[in-house]
């Protein structure tokens, strides 16, 4: 971890054999307008690529001549986002960082429109913007409108503004500050790592913007911060398409843990009487509940306002410790 980190803002770039993709989101990357008094830096992170990710990356880059914006490359060779972004995060020379895939084309303002709204409030702990695909072809399937979402596409919300109760923001485009990511997985390994059965991984964006939460940090959601997200045509297939949403719903069942316990904070936190009361009827909802779905959540309640180790629940256990570390 950086012992020092300088005013100005990183755009880390995690990249998986990326070559096909790179040179339309570095040329993007390279007409960013950004103010003299605002520096930042681009950081490719090399995620175990197979191809020539990092050649094509510095070809391009070099190309565009931006001789100002230091553009460097960083290798790890542990597959998986949550750990290109570890590495990255490392690599930060400054307060704040986005999230940049390597098939996302930032609008022209997007760096400086991100910094700027992380600099007006330090209690926004992450920003997000509005994506629109883009395909091979012109043309998107009948079905991804039904499934835009889980390609981190569309508006995050009506209007812009305190998102925070929905729970999460798109990781592509993301915008946050770099020790609170940091901090955020410096003593408390994701969750999401380490599960099987699922080549595409998924998740690690609700995750982050869940602990953030827990730290009474604000989602914000900014409709002009728009970039395009490039589609290739194999991940507009139906196979593909089921892999994504198959990895989305096995890490469902980790994070609606997250969103549990943060239904509960909302409960309780800096409310004694309401505290009090729930103490007094959760026990008779237990008794009477019709189901074992509900009894379990309501054991979970239950065992939250008592302050005790669920035991059976290893990912209860482990938020219930990250909520109650010293903030950060």
């Amino acid at each position: 971890m950086q012992t020092s980190l300088k005013k100005g803002i990183s755009v880390l770039v995690c990249s998986f054999n990326g070559a096909d993709r790179l040179p339309q989101t570095i040329a993007h990357l390279a007409r960013q307008v950004v103010q003299e008094n605002v520096e930042w830096e681009i950081i490719l992170v090399d995620n175990a690529s197979t191809d020539n990710t990092s050649q094509v990356a510095k070809g391009e880059w070099k190309k565009h001549r931006v001789h100002h914006v230091d553009f460097s490359i960083v290798f790890e060779p542990r597959p998986g986002k949550i750990n290109a972004l570890e590495t990255g995060t490392k690599h930060c020379k400054y307060e704040y960082f986005i999230i940049c895939d390597d098939d996302n084309w930032l609008c022209d303002s997007y760096v400086q429109k991100t910094y700027e709204l992380l600099e007006k409030d330090p209690r926004i702990g992450a920003v997000g913007g509005q994506a629109f695909p883009v395909s091979d072809t012109g043309v998107l399937p009948e079905w991804f409108d039904h499934y835009k979402e889980g390609y981190a596409v569309g508006q995050q919300a009506a209007d812009k503004g305190d998102v925070t109760k929905r729970g999460f923001v798109f990781g592509a485009g993301l915008g946050t500050r770099t020790r609170l990511y940091q901090a955020a997985y410096e003593k408390f390994p994701s969750l999401l790592i380490g599960r099987q059965g699922y080549k595409l991984s998924a998740g690690e964006d609700a995750e982050y913007c869940q602990r953030l939460i827990l730290r009474n940090y604000r989602l914000y959601y900014e409709p002009t911060l728009t970039f395009k997200h490039y589609l290739p045509t194999h991940r507009l297939q139906e196979n593909y398409r089921d892999r994504l949403y198959a990895g989305l719903q096995d890490a469902d069942q980790i994070l609606e843990t997250y969103y549990m316990i943060n239904r509960f904070r909302r409960k309780v936190r800096h409310n004694f009487l309401n505290k009090a009361r729930l103490l007094i009827i959760v026990p008779f909802r237990i008794l009477f509940a019709r189901s074992r779905n509900t009894v379990n959540n309501e054991m979970k309640l239950l065992m939250y306002l008592l302050d005790i180790q669920s035991k059976k629940d290893r990912n209860f256990d482990s938020i219930r410790k990250f909520e109650k570390t010293e903030s950060f």
